[in-house]
């Protein structure tokens, strides 16, 4: 706390500083221009103060111009240039704090996320040990352990698909039945998540084939499905229609939950990003990043349609093979 503390005032220091230091740059260069232009006024002066002929007047006076518009000139590119600069920098520290920023809500949500099913196994183990429970209270206790153990594989395997995806060949392309792929999903998430409720609409013939990696396909599909119980209500349905009738195969994910304001779509692709509602639900920030990276990296193509209160689809668009 006191380290985290410590770095938000040393980045507050580092910005007052560099506005400080703008400040005087610019002051600077107004003073410089200024007293160029001063120093040329003052040797025009002189000049025909001695002799106040024609020719030298004019001769004095084009130079003065002469040097008052270089000046000028200078000082303008000058300003310009360090104004770019200026917010070119700002830019940067806006970008890199806000890169950071992001960065400790991940750290706080992972520790939450891993903390979390290792205290509820614990607790689920150390009851049994305790107690000699039998028959349904002790399945109930096995349940909320193997509850706790999935959720927590669930996380590790976000984190390390994450860091996977930023390797070479991350990808490892065969073909795979896309029908058979769905299915198996979906009954795989229902085994997670057995008071999930998804329907299932197969739109076109099956058989059809997509070439990439189905694993990371399954995890792709896996979040999204996860995405949409996690902010659905209770009993709410998530449907998923599967359409090969056309030239683009497409897959479309639709939950009935509060939906996403237009303004943030873009945002929720974004690796830590999460929405400002949702910092009490469970979460890291990395699930629909893994999904936007695992649909670009097969060429595919994603797409988010929503409004406030009337939930969220997800579509993604294969490509043809």
């Amino acid at each position: 706390m006191f380290k985290k503390q410590k770095k938000m005032k040393g980045g507050r220091r580092a910005r007052v500083l560099f506005l400080v230091l703008a400040t005087y740059v610019f002051l600077q260069l107004a003073w410089w221009v200024n007293l160029l232009i001063s120093s040329a006024a003052t040797l025009f002066e002189t000049r025909t103060a001695f002799n106040p002929s024609t020719d030298v007047l004019e001769s004095a006076l084009h130079d003065w111009e002469k040097t008052v518009l270089m000046v000028t000139a200078e000082g303008v590119f000058f300003s310009l240039l360090f104004m770019f600069g200026l917010s070119w920098i700002w830019r940067v520290m806006r970008a890199d704090n806000y890169i950071l920023a992001r960065e400790r809500n991940f750290v706080m949500a992972v520790t939450h996320e891993l903390k979390t099913p290792i205290a509820s196994t614990r607790l689920a183990i150390d009851t049994l040990k305790r107690l000699d429970l039998e028959g349904a209270d002790r399945d109930e206790m096995l349940d909320v352990a193997r509850s706790g153990t999935l959720r927590l594989e669930r996380r590790v395997e976000d984190i390390l698909q994450a860091t996977r995806l930023n390797l070479p060949d991350a990808l490892v392309r065969s073909p795979f039945d896309i029908t058979e792929f769905v299915e198996d999903t979906v009954s795989t998430f229902m085994h997670l998540q057995p008071k999930a409720s998804i329907s299932v609409t197969l739109i076109g013939d099956s058989g059809l084939l997509l070439q990439g990696d189905e694993e990371m396909w399954r995890l792709c599909l896996i979040n999204l499905l996860e995405n949409a119980i996690k902010y659905s209500p209770k009993h709410s349905p998530v449907e998923v229609i599967l359409d090969t009738s056309t030239l683009k195969p497409s897959l479309s994910i639709i939950d009935h939950g509060p939906g996403i304001p237009p303004e943030e779509q873009k945002k929720v692709f974004e690796a830590f990003y999460r929405l400002p509602r949702n910092k009490d639900v469970e979460g890291t920030g990395l699930g629909l990043h893994l999904v936007y990276r695992i649909v670009k990296m097969h060429g595919a193509e994603i797409q988010l349609t929503s409004t406030a209160g009337g939930g969220a689809t997800f579509v993604i668009d294969w490509p043809v093979n």
